[in-house]
């Protein structure tokens, strides 16, 4: 049964964290891939890195700009192309 208020220890709570090491452009380089195999349009893509609610795309794009994220996006689809999803009864 869902629940209406939060414990603060609980451990199925998501929780983001900095690695002080990690590569910024792999990050950069899965979130795009996770959105397109999900299913994401090309200005969906953008609009996700320009809304300050997704931190860490967010972060991506005030860093390097629309030309960069455009460029992962176009990367992404030569990669993934369109993935299509079907519905089936």
């Amino acid at each position: 049964m869902p629940k209406d208020e939060f414990e603060d220890d609980d451990p199925m709570e998501l929780v983001g964290v900095a690695l002080p090491d990690g590569d910024p452009e792999e990050l950069a380089n899965a979130i795009v891939e996770e959105f397109i195999r999900m299913g994401l349009s090309d200005p969906e893509l953008l609009g996700l890195f320009h809304d300050p609610f997704y931190a860490g795309p967010h972060a991506i794009w005030r860093s390097r700009g629309d030309e960069y994220v455009r460029g992962l996006i176009h990367r992404g689809r030569e990669r993934w192309g369109f993935p299509r999803f079907a519905i089936k009864e």
